[in-house]
């Protein structure tokens, strides 16, 4: 999920572990860790986008990588804690530093950074209260808690790396306000009173009972929805091989389901609001065919893994072909015209088969949210 939520989670983590006897510098370094498994995002940096997408939450987000990592970062806050903050956290921020175009917000992020370490150089540090073990402890629930959140997301973690297996749930957007909100309430609140009171440790558990209730939610509107899209299919005689349900952008209410036709993407949209279970399903092409061009077999199946044979393929203004990710649903930017919004270009350069990023068409993305919007509420 976003960066906000997992640095929530961290950080309530890290106060169930050690809160009570280190106070707030639990809730620290547990958002720190919190967000360690993501800063695999600097490999786009050095990457293709095929290859940084094809690394994004592997190893860094592996059950591997929280064991080996907990102990490395327990020492460093036992023994080496005033430079380890005044590193780990501009790197935590300078990702957003070097990537936003915007001058306004690289600004302001070099203020924050500035005035971050400003205050971490001058701060006094004293020998840890907390033993080795305690600090590891609350190093690798910090870091393993990031990967089994993102599982419930559609892109998966590669949680048993290296095993070439992606674990995606799909019961939860990538960023969701109904699930982080209150956790990101109640931990900040907890912050303000003492270690050792009772109100902290309730502020805290409140924080962590929400959001895993709420994660339950969604895990049961998942279900309750999948059956009314496989119920629909069946009443209106579609053929298909497999379904696929995702929540839409930032909520559990409204459900978007993929059925693989062989040929086509039959896709429609379901809210728990709607007034009756009927389903109107979309034909989408896939065009496969249109692959038949590329050369390239090896990169095919690159691209297949990551959208697990989800995809629809295109030719944009200029005949390029575009291969559209369908795992998420289209974005509905036209009444009945869905348009998929994440994928690549793949186009022959030099006589070599590349991938770029597709362009998302921001321009109507305003028109398609409230589109969603109103469906939501079974409009």
């Amino acid at each position: 999920m976003d960066s906000i939520t997992q640095i929530v989670l961290g950080a309530a983590v890290g106060e169930v572990v050690l809160g009570r006897k280190v106070g707030n510098k639990a809730m620290l370094w547990g958002a720190i860790a919190g967000t360690i498994p993501d800063l695999d995002v600097y490999q786009s940096l050095i990457f293709d986008t095929l290859r940084a997408n094809e690394l994004h939450r592997g190893f860094s987000h592996s059950i591997l990588f929280s064991i080996l990592f907990a102990p490395v970062l327990a020492w460093l806050v036992s023994h080496k804690e005033k430079w380890s903050l005044a590193i780990l956290i501009p790197i935590i921020l300078g990702f957003p530093l070097i990537t936003v175009p915007s001058i306004a917000v690289k600004l302001v992020l070099m203020g924050v950074i500035g005035l971050v370490l400003y205050f971490i150089l001058k701060g006094k540090y004293v020998a840890s209260i907390a033993s080795q073990k305690e600090w590891t402890k609350l190093m690798f629930w910090s870091l393993i808690t990031h990967p089994l959140l993102d599982c419930h997301t559609t892109w998966g973690t590669q949680l048993l790396w290296p095993l070439p297996y992606k674990l995606a749930w799909n019961n939860i957007f990538v960023v969701d306000p109904l699930y982080t909100l209150p956790f990101l309430i109640c931990v900040a609140a907890a912050m303000f009173y003492h270690r050792e009171s009772t109100k902290r440790k309730w502020l805290n558990y409140t924080g962590i009972l929400l959001s895993t209730t709420y994660m339950l939610w969604s895990l049961g509107v998942k279900w309750y929805t999948f059956r009314i899209f496989e119920d629909n299919l069946k009443s209106k005689g579609i053929s298909y091989s497999r379904l696929t349900t995702v929540p839409t952008p930032a909520n559990t209410f409204l459900w978007s389901a993929t059925a693989d036709g062989d040929s086509v993407l039959y896709t429609g949209l379901y809210s728990i609001f709607d007034k009756d279970k009927n389903v109107d399903f979309l034909s989408v092409p896939t065009n496969h065919e249109l692959l038949n061009q590329v050369t390239d077999t090896t990169l095919l199946n690159r691209l297949n893994f990551l959208s697990k044979d989800w995809y629809v393929v295109s030719l944009d203004s200029s005949r390029y072909l575009i291969y559209s990710d369908a795992r998420y649903g289209p974005l509905y930017i036209e009444p009945n015209k869905p348009n998929y919004g994440f994928g690549y270009r793949v186009l022959e350069r030099d006589g070599k088969w590349i991938v770029e990023q597709g362009e998302s068409p921001r321009e109507k993305m305003k028109s398609s949210l409230g589109i969603l919007w109103n469906r939501i509420w079974g409009e």
